[in-house]
């Protein structure tokens, strides 16, 4: 999609529009362009609730457009966002003054205290979290009250911000347990918080839990210097190569019986059953496992969290056989399969594909992920 065809379909009418969802895609669109045409458009349509709710929708993926140009004439128009009553809009504009990075003036500062205060809990999250991000300070301890509140993602926001801005790190144990939550929601909060909270001594731990490798790898680039030591590098590569093998799970299951049992556990949304059925793979007899494998990607491959455990799993058990995984992935231009690039980065590196090489460094040029940054760069140094 052009821009100029962007800048069009968000002043159209939605009832003219066969596709409605085309306007809010024009939206994101724009948040990659430059121009102040652009830039004028999203302001518009950033501009005021709607009741329709495609249109609403293209407010909010607006505001998160306004995120990325981080033009600080648009302030006017977040402001105005964080006082609507569609609680997502509030949330994409709250996520848009972190991404702008800079101090907050006591407008700003009042506005969130009191969505901290009134604000449901997922408001009151998302609104510490813009303090602990841009570190600013809370003189009225508004934000340390909310380390008695019952819901826990509140809680655990409120005390990252203790740790990274009062520098409280009695607390940090408090996070650590988290991580051995049941409830996978809880878990992700506890990494996220962590990778606030920003003290690499956590790093062991976050790398170890059975949650989604690309939400670990965010939190722990976040706490870790630019320089770093051995053993951080070391832990961050293992965490890289996700060896289900390395994890710990809260969880006690039953081995799978047959393929679906398996196929079932893969595409669970709770990456920790997710784990647990490649585990289970690596006891299953060696002359069927390739063709087992290779069924579950034929069947079920689209899935991005299969898509992704099938990367994991023919690089860690040395599959040479169905090295053609490995290859399309690398290659593989849809985002959601992202994190496939990084398991198949490293499935070159074990598989001996050193005709990917080429490949490899083109990821490591025009790839701005730094998990993949990262491991590309590995990955050739040991090639």
């Amino acid at each position: 999609m052009g821009e100029q065809q962007a800048i069009e379909l968000l002043s159209k009418n939605i009832r003219t529009l066969d596709n409605p969802g085309i306007k809010y895609i024009a939206a994101t669109r724009l948040g990659a362009c430059s121009s102040r045409d652009s830039l004028d458009a999203l302001v518009v349509a950033a501009t005021g609730d709607r009741d329709n709710i495609f249109d609403a929708i293209t407010r909010r993926k607006s505001i998160e457009a306004l995120g990325r140009r981080r033009d600080l004439s648009t302030l006017p128009t977040i402001y105005d966002a964080m006082r609507s009553r569609d609680e997502q809009t509030i949330v994409n504009a709250v996520d848009t003054l972190i991404n702008f990075g800079i101090p907050l003036d006591t407008q700003f500062k009042s506005t969130l205290f009191k969505i901290i205060e009134d604000g449901s809990d997922i408001l009151k999250r998302v609104a510490i979290q813009c303090f602990t991000r841009l570190e600013m300070d809370d003189s009225y301890g508004i934000i340390h009250q909310q380390q008695n509140n019952q819901n826990l993602l509140v809680k655990g926001a409120s005390i990252a911000y203790s740790i990274r801005v009062e520098g409280d790190k009695s607390k940090l144990h408090l996070l650590a347990n988290q991580l051995k939550d049941t409830n996978v929601i809880y878990r992700r909060s506890s990494v996220i918080d962590i990778g606030d909270a920003g003290d690499p001594s956590l790093l062991p731990i976050i790398s170890k839990v059975a949650v989604s490798m690309p939400l670990r790898a965010k939190s722990a680039f976040k706490i870790i210097p630019k320089t770093k030591t051995e053993s951080q590098r070391i832990l961050i590569n293992q965490m890289l190569q996700d060896d289900s093998r390395n994890l710990f799970l809260t969880q006690d299951f039953n081995a799978p019986s047959d393929l679906q049992e398996v196929c079932d556990l893969l595409r669970h949304r709770d990456e920790e059953h997710q784990y647990f059925a490649a585990k289970s793979l690596f006891s299953w007899p060696g002359s069927t496992l390739a063709d087992s494998i290779k069924s579950i990607w034929e069947n079920h491959g689209s899935d991005y969290g299969v898509h992704y455990q099938v990367n994991c799993l023919v690089s860690q058990l040395d599959l040479k056989e169905l090295s053609f995984i490995t290859k399309e992935s690398l290659l593989e231009p849809a985002p959601q399969y992202a994190k496939s690039k990084i398991a198949a980065t490293w499935g070159c590196l074990k598989l001996g594909l050193l005709e990917c090489r080429a490949e490899i460094e083109n990821l490591l040029m025009t790839s701005t992920w730094e998990p993949l940054r990262w491991t590309c760069a590995e990955v050739l140094r040991k090639m």
